[in-house]
């Protein structure tokens, strides 16, 4: 029974690991397949020193802001 429950801590901390990778390069699978191999820690350092994703900016142009 105790097992059940460390592991179920274990994917739970795993999955919030894997929340904070869906906004970084690694990705959510990466995040969370390295905190349940490794351990949560060790994932949330790796996905911390992963780059952001790279935020796309819309041009818009002046013709379209008249319209608004």
């Amino acid at each position: 029974m105790e097992q059940l429950v460390g592991l179920i801590v274990l994917v739970g901390l795993s999955a919030l690991v894997g929340q904070l990778g869906k906004k970084r390069k690694i990705g959510f699978g990466w995040s969370f397949a390295l905190s349940v191999f490794l351990s949560p820690i060790i994932g949330l350092i790796i996905t911390l020193f992963s780059k952001k994703k790279d935020v796309a900016f819309v041009d818009v142009t002046k013709d379209e802001t008249d319209n608004i």
